[in-house]
This record gives structure tokens, sequence and C-alpha cells, in this order.
């Protein structure tokens, strides 16, 4: 066998592969990125590669730093071992940064965001999480993804990277030894800068997809795994802290008595139907598709109907923190998901068993998923029924189908002690959607099987809001109908999208007051101005509640959203979402002309971000305060 010196050379190649790699599996993330990449010029494709150029050479670094330790102490021995580890071991990473690629597009497809704490946090269900991934769109890509890696693979045989070193004195292959760990320690930091790159040197773009794309998905997953998942000091201190709380309390200010009673009896039963994944598009009353939710539109004209409401967050878990507990959902983390935070909160269902009410939740699927049944269980919950209990002749991988959810339910409060409160939660419109519902969508893509499982769920509503008129306590009952998140389909939107967390909120049922029915109401909120509402109507609101509006009384009214790294805030005047990364709008919605009040409104939704934090750092497991 012939020698090859060993050099600088040797390193060079290896750096060269490891980017045309990333660039390459940049290409596929970006191939896949559905209309989402589409709608970006050539001249941004190209900006997404050059300021991705980096974070790749960063990723580089760390995908040498192994096999340059084995190059130098090889370069000091006689046999083959450590020559022949660096190059198994740039095998097994190539193998590792393709599952990554693979994992990026399948999350961005259902998230809208590359791997971070929350979505390895789902690892420790994985049949759940696996059931969530489930409709992602990863076959072509996985293909493309293993095409690459086989070349990749041939480049890595043919770079000589097993051959011995000869030609130098020992004393002369020193300098090298401390000369290529130094550079990449250079690439790690992605250059000579004073201070190493983040994320933020890949945003760049209005468009997320490409700030997405440009970040090196495996230098992300060594950043997520080497950063801490829970908050060590707060990373969105836009203000001074007493700004910021000045802020928080001038738009939350304490609620007064209700200006108008919308109800017909100071305690009436109340069902809180929350719908999975249902989305303002395929919600005709607030402007989505007409034929989707028929059941849903025509109840409408029978209550009030929120116009302006908006989902919290994108999760479950997140919904139901929001609602119940009126904390709305934080960048990057779960409260749901931390033991000596969550029981700190307040609770709707508490207040409600203090005043007399009899509480149950009813769910078809799993409640120890994402920690959710210890949480009902601090929140106060009398009863909790999951897949347990609720017998279902057809299941998806999240619960019995909602017929059957909805038929136990009807039974299970014919026994239940007046005044109840009972929060059914449904399943079957859940991804991949691929329940065997009737099809009145014929198309086989995720879109329409999107419409059919809503469809399907709109039909069953239906069917118990009118079952639930022959029950003895229907004539004092209140329902409340709301999802718990929106969705991105069936129109692809964009995760920090305000038409992605647009959903109905609608009351209706026999303690609603006549003059109600059929009513619209355009106030903007969100799922954490809930229990202020409802407990405002009871006149059980003894005390205020954070980050809650009674969205019947007077303002300042808003809405306001989280997702992975920002925010969103809503007004009757403009939406606003910024990126908290790039330091920049995402979408700026309404009259933006009016700079003053756009930065107000910026600095409120800036504030309520930080003091969030603020408080869910606060909680520090020291139990319910």
């Amino acid at each position: 066998m012939r020698a090859v010196p060993f050099h600088v050379v040797l390193m060079l190649r290896c750096v060269a592969l490891w980017l045309g790699f990333f660039s390459a599996h940049r290409l596929v993330f970006l191939l896949f990125g559905h209309t989402y990449s589409f709608q970006a010029s050539a001249g941004e494709w190209c900006q997404t590669f050059a300021n991705g150029l980096s974070m790749d050479l960063s990723a580089a670094g760390y995908m040498l730093a192994l096999p340059v330790l084995c190059w130098c102490i090889g370069a000091f021995t006689a046999g083959a071992f450590f020559r022949n580890l660096a190059h198994w071991l740039q095998v097994a990473l190539l193998v590792l940064c393709s599952l990554v690629t693979v994992s990026d597009i399948g999350l961005f497809a259902a998230w809208g965001t590359r791997i971070n704490h929350k979505a390895l946090s789902y690892l420790v269900y994985p049949d759940e999480a696996m059931a969530a991934a489930g409709g992602a769109p990863v076959l072509w890509p996985s293909l493309a993804v293993f095409l690459l890696l086989v070349v990749a693979l041939w480049l890595l045989g043919k770079s000589r990277l097993k051959e011995p070193v000869a030609g130098s004195s020992f004393m002369a292959r020193i300098p090298l030894v401390l000369f290529l760990p130094g550079l990449v320690v250079l690439a790690i930091r992605g250059g000579w800068q004073d201070y190493p790159i983040s994320r933020s040197w890949a945003y760049f773009s209005d468009k997320q997809v490409l700030n997405l794309a440009a970040v090196n998905g495996t230098w992300n997953v060594l950043d997520v795994l080497f950063t801490p998942a829970e908050y060590a000091s707060n990373p969105y201190s836009y203000l001074t802290s007493e700004d910021a709380e000045a802020s928080v309390s001038k738009a939350y200010p304490a609620p007064t008595a209700p200006a108008r009673k919308i109800l017909t009896t100071d305690r009436p039963n109340i069902v809180l139907v929350l719908l999975e994944s249902w989305s303002g598009d395929v919600t005709a009353p607030i402007g989505g598709e007409p034929n989707v939710s028929p059941n849903f539109t025509r109840l409408c004209n029978e209550g009030l109907l929120f116009t302006n409401f908006y989902s919290t967050g994108f999760r479950t878990e997140q919904g139901l923190c929001a609602i119940l507990s009126s904390f709305p959902s934080q960048p990057k983390t779960t409260i749901v998901r931390q033991f000596g935070k969550f029981d700190q909160l307040p609770s709707l269902v508490r207040t409600l068993d203090s005043a007399g009410y009899n509480s149950r939740y009813t769910y078809s699927g799993d409640v120890t998923f994402a920690n959710t049944r210890t949480y009902f269980q601090a929140m106060g919950f009398d009863v909790i029924h999951d897949e347990t209990t609720i017998p279902g002749k057809q299941r998806t991988r999240w619960g019995a189908y909602d017929e059957d959810l909805f038929a136990f339910a009807l039974e299970d409060m014919r026994g239940m002690q007046e005044p109840f409160v009972n929060v059914l939660m449904t399943a079957t419109n859940h991804e991949p959607f691929i329940a065997d519902v009737k099809s009145p969508f014929t198309g086989k893509r995720e879109p329409d099987r999107y419409r059919n499982t809503v469809h399907y769920t709109d039909e069953w509503l239906g069917w118990f809001m009118e079952k639930s008129k022959q029950e003895a306590w229907y004539e004092n009952t209140l329902f409340i109908i709301v999802p718990d998140h929106g969705h991105f389909l069936p129109l692809y939107r964009q995760p920090f999208e305000a038409a992605r967390h647009h959903i109905p909120l609608l009351l209706t049922g026999p303690a609603l007051s006549p003059e109600m029915r059929g009513g619209r109401n355009t106030t903007f909120g969100s799922h954490s101005d809930m229990a202020t509402t409802v407990l405002n109507q009871l006149g059980l609101l003894h005390s205020p509640i954070p980050w809650g509006h009674d969205l019947l009384g007077p303002g300042p009214h808003f809405a306001y959203w989280s997702f992975d790294d920002g925010f969103g805030i809503a007004t009757d005047e403009r939406t606003l979402v910024w990126d908290n990364v790039a330091q920049r709008y995402l979408e700026q919605l309404g009259d933006t002309r009016a700079n003053a009040d756009k930065s107000e409104q910026l600095a409120r939704g800036q504030a309520i971000t930080q003091v969030l934090l603020d408080r869910y750092i606060g909680f520090n497991g020291q139990g319910r305060r």
C-alpha cells in the first residue's frame, strides 16, 4: 500500500466532503418544504445556502473532532487501529446526520420546526410520537437522503484515510498534531469572529422555512443536546423588569363585575367540548371552507360565536393548560411536563369544585401521555376517564373513535350530580388522519384526509348535541365548544401565522340567554381568557386570574400566542408576529402604518413573553403557593 503524507490536505478533503453533504441535505429539506419553499425566489434559495455555510463549517468541525483526535494519536503509532477508528467514526456520523435530516423534514411537516427540546421530550412516549409523525411525508425524503448517504460513503472510501503516515520524522509530526485540532476549534466557532456562531447567523428571511433550512440540522441537534432543557435565565429579556411588569399589569387589569349577564342561571352545568386539531380554515362561520363542518355551522346559529379567537399554542397540553389554568403556552417548553411547576397554577376546576360542582375529564385515549393525568389530578378533577374506562368498537392510535366518546359521555352524565363540569376531549381528528370514516372528500393527500376526519367529528358532535336534548340535565347546561389548537392543514399554514392559530369559540345551550343565540362577538381573545370569562359570569371570580381577560367585559382585548422561538399578538387594529432569533417581524397584518401604536403593541407582546417566562422560572418546585 502506497503511503501518503499526513498533512492538512487530508483534513481539508474531509471538510469538503462534510460541507457538500450538508449542502445536499439542505437542498433536500428545501425541496420537501412543500409550498413554503417554493414561494421563495431562486435568489432567496441561494441566500439560504450562503447563510448556512458558517453553520455547516461549524457542524463539520464537530463531526471531525473525534476523527482528528484518532489521526493525531495514529500519527505516533505503527498500527492501523486509530486510522480505522477515524474512518468508522465518520461512517457512523454520516448515518446519524442522515437520520437527523429525515427527522427534521418530518418534524417540519408536522410542527413547522426542527428538532427541539419539546420534540425530544416526546421520545419518552414512542408510540404516540410515531403516531403524531405518522402522516409526515418522509418516504421520498428518506430515499433521497439514503442516496446521498451512499454517495458520501463512497467518497469517504476514496479519501484514503486509512492509509499509513510516512515520510516525516517523529518531531516533524508534532506541529501538525497541534495545528489540526486548532483548525477543528476554528471550524466549530464558525470563523475568527469574537463570538461563536448561533442560530441568528442563519436567519435572514421573513419566510421561516428558509431560516430553518439555513440552520444546519446536525449543529441544531448538538445545540439542543448541550443546552439545558430548562431555563437557567430568561432568554426573552426585552425590557427592564419594571417596565415589563408595568406593561403586563396594564395589559391584564383586574376584571370588574360583568357588564352583562349572558346566562339564565348562576350555576349551570358546564360541558366543555375540546375539538382535537380543529382549524378555523374548516370552520365556515369564521371564514373557513363551507362544507367541512356543517353541524358546527348550525350550532353557531344557536349560540354565541367568538370570531376572533386564537389558540395559545399548537399542542393539546398547551391548550389544556391555557384553558384550565389560564397560563399561556411558552416558547420552547411546556409547563405541563414540569412537576413542581404546574401544581402552582390556578385551576378553573378547583374553583368550580369549591362552588359545589362535580367534575369529570373524559378522553378515550391515554391520559398519561405528556404528563396530563398528573396535571388533571393537580387541577382537582373528581373523575378522570380514559382508554381504560371508555370502550370502543374502533380505535385510532390516539383512542376510541369520537362516536364512542360521545356515547359514553351521555351515559356517564346521567349519573352525575348537578351542577357538574365535564371536559370532553375528542381524538379521531389527530395526525395522521387515517381513521376509517366516511370520505366526502375523495382526495388521498393530507388535506382531504384531514377534512374527512374533521367532518366525522363534526357529524358526531351534532349527534351528541341532539341526543343531549333528551337528557334531564340538558335544560340547565352551558356548552362550550372550542378546539384545543388549530392546525396547518388543510392550507399548509406556517406555524407562526395568525391564521394557523385562528379557531372558533362557541357558547351554546339552554343556559345561554336567548338574546345571545345566533350572535357574533368580534372581541379578540385566546384560550387563557376562558377561565376568567366563565368564572366572572358565574360570580366566582373572587380574585383576578393572571393572563386572563373577561371576553365580555371592557378591554384591552387582544390574542397572544407563542411558537418555537417567538410570539404573535393580534388586536382589532393589527396583527404582529415576532421572531426572537432574527429580531424581526414574520407577519404584519392590518394597520401597520401607525408606527407608534405598532411599537406599543410589539412592546406589549415582548413584555408578556418576558414576564411569562419569569413566572415559569419562578415556579421552583416548592409546591402550590
